[in-house]
């Protein structure tokens, strides 16, 4: 018997899409202020992606950014930068805005740039069109905004190039800046001259009197700022944690001091209670 054996070949049509190669470009600012350095067009701007400025040329010193942004139909938008240029007085500012139709990724010049290369990167979706020549000044609806630092993301989360880090506040003057609430499970703070001083031999412990003479003049506690002093200047912990306990240490040998006293007067009434009950025994 003869074996008759149908191979069968199915050919599928793959489909392919095409890749959004980099492109660089070379512009100039023309001026100052907010410029567009590219465009996403039509369908209110929906996208996703990435794109870098530099400056070219030796009349410059090479400052780089990259732009990462976000944009959903005309409603919301997101964007983050980042650079490791340390030092750049080129630009400040970036941001996310659209038209109602196309979406905008803008900078804000501080400086009038003759030579900055716009490099999109092959990185998105619906991809962006770069503006060449002279860039057209900015405008529209803004999406979002993010200012220069190491990292940004919305000045909601900024690194600077300083270390510091900003939480809900696009500047920092501290390694930590929190506009907000913080929640944690512990918190240690490190704390030096910690106030057990207060209980050693020779320690001058103001009187109530004086205390209270201050408290009449100035409103507070001696030591402790003043409510008008919080208010501007904020509270240190470690230091406010301290000062709280070197007055719970001085007043607590205020009322040892107190307790010695009442001790010393509640023998002296009972002596004299004694007296008073012999003298009534003998009358």
């Amino acid at each position: 018997m003869k074996r008759i054996i149908f191979i069968i070949c199915v050919i599928s049509t793959l489909s392919i899409d095409s890749v959004f190669a980099q492109q660089t470009v070379t512009v100039a600012t023309g001026g100052i202020g907010w410029k567009r350095v590219a465009v996403v067009l039509a369908n209110g701007g929906r996208s996703f992606g990435r794109l870098s400025i530099f400056t070219t040329g030796g009349d410059h010193t090479p400052v780089m950014t990259t732009i990462n942004w976000y944009h959903d139909w005309n409603i919301n938008g997101g964007i983050s930068i980042q650079t490791d240029s340390k030092a750049s007085g080129y630009w400040s500012q970036f941001r996310l805005t659209d038209d109602g139709t196309n979406a905008y990724i803008e900078v804000n010049f501080a400086v009038d740039v003759s030579a900055l290369a716009v490099m999109l990167d092959e990185y998105s979706w619906r991809a962006a069109t770069v503006y060449t020549g002279t860039l057209p000044d900015g405008g529209g609806t803004v999406r979002a905004v993010a200012d220069r630092g190491r990292f940004n993301i919305e000045n909601l989360f900024v690194v600077g190039h300083d270390g510091n880090v900003g939480i809900g506040t696009p500047s920092s003057t501290s390694k930590l800046s929190v506009n907000g609430q913080i929640r944690a499970k512990e918190i240690k703070v490190e704390a030096l001259n910690w106030p057990d001083y207060v209980f050693a031999k020779g320690y001058q412990l103001s009187s109530l009197q004086e205390t209270e003479k201050h408290i009449k003049e100035k409103g507070h506690l001696p030591g402790i700022p003043s409510a008008a002093e919080v208010e501007t200047n904020g509270v240190d912990l470690g230091d406010m944690n301290k000062k709280l306990l070197k007055k719970i240490e001085e007043l607590t040998l205020h009322l040892i001091e107190m307790k010695k006293t009442m001790s010393k007067q509640s023998d002296l009434l009972s002596a004299q209670q004694k007296q008073i009950n012999k003298m009534k025994q003998i009358n």
